[in-house]
């Protein structure tokens, strides 16, 4: 039994989770894959669990455990999971928090330069990727890789930067990209690095989610303008707030002492010293 469940899938997710154990509290972490289980450290409180879900199983592991409430740190462009979580919690009468990393096209020049194409989805980016020549070094992952074989002449013009697991790379095979083609590699990647890969390629084109700094979207910026290139930035599916891992461990404390009354030791010198006022969503 847990009292509270964190669906994971980020970095954020992976921090709460390391601050929920240091803190000695009894949690559970849900992850879609076996990658995203390895990634997570030995944990001395918190418990793992791996497997996708959908609305209706999601409702059954919160009332088996008696959870109380929910953290989504699950991906940004996660949209239908979110989604599904919401439902779950809303069945269930418990309440949800999102943590969401901070969007990256908000800060500076290179962020909305004159070599940075935005659009509002990936479709839309691949159309127009017909239109122009060149190579492309696509960083948006395996799992949306299906949607690049529109492209004429896809197998020649796409190099793919996947994660170095067993279904990542038969994805690609499976889509008929085979040798170098094939980036198996697992981030984070420096700037040197990221534009060693373009040139290394002879890429015109970058195409990247929003990860924000967490996931490198600055790094990937300069190299492309470094090199001279073009980055094509997919944006978020929807428009959402969310909280920072410090606000959501707040938050947290809260709901904490309205469910059960119990102040957890540690927990309320963490979230004074911890936190910086943000806004508490209501229940």
């Amino acid at each position: 039994m847990s009292r509270i469940l964190i669906f994971a899938g980020t970095t954020e997710g992976r921090l709460l989770a390391e601050r929920m154990d240091a803190l000695e509290e009894d949690a559970l972490v849900s992850v879609a894959t076996e990658y995203g289980e390895e990634i997570l450290p030995d944990f001395a409180f918190v418990r793992v669990r791996r497997g996708r879900l959908d609305q209706r199983e999601m409702l059954s592991l919160i009332r088996e455990e008696g959870i109380l409430a929910v953290i989504d740190a699950t991906h940004p462009y996660a949209s239908e999971v979110t989604r599904q979580i919401r439902g779950a919690c809303h069945e269930a009468g418990i309440p949800v928090i999102r943590c969401l990393r901070n969007q990256g096209l908000k800060q500076g020049s290179l962020f909305n330069g004159s070599n940075v194409r935005r659009f509002p989805n990936l479709k839309a980016g691949i159309s127009w990727l017909e239109e122009q020549k060149g190579n492309i070094l696509a960083v948006t992952g395996s799992k949306e890789l299906e949607e690049y074989a529109a492209l004429s002449q896809f197998q020649e013009r796409v190099f793919a930067r996947v994660l170095p697991t067993a279904q990542a790379v038969e994805t690609c095979r499976g889509l008929g990209l085979s040798g170098k083609h094939i980036i198996a590699v697992q981030g984070p990647f420096s700037v040197k690095l990221n534009q060693a890969m373009i040139e290394e390629y002879g890429c015109r084109f970058l195409v990247t989610k929003d990860g924000g700094p967490e996931g490198g979207m600055s790094e990937k910026l300069e190299a492309a303008a470094r090199a001279g290139i073009t980055t094509v930035v997919i944006d978020r599916p929807f428009s959402e707030s969310g909280l920072t891992v410090d606000e959501v461990m707040d938050w947290y404390g809260r709901q904490m002492w309205k469910q059960t009354g119990e102040e957890k030791e540690g927990l309320s010198d963490w979230n004074r010293n911890g936190s910086q006022g943000s806004a508490y969503p209501p229940r």
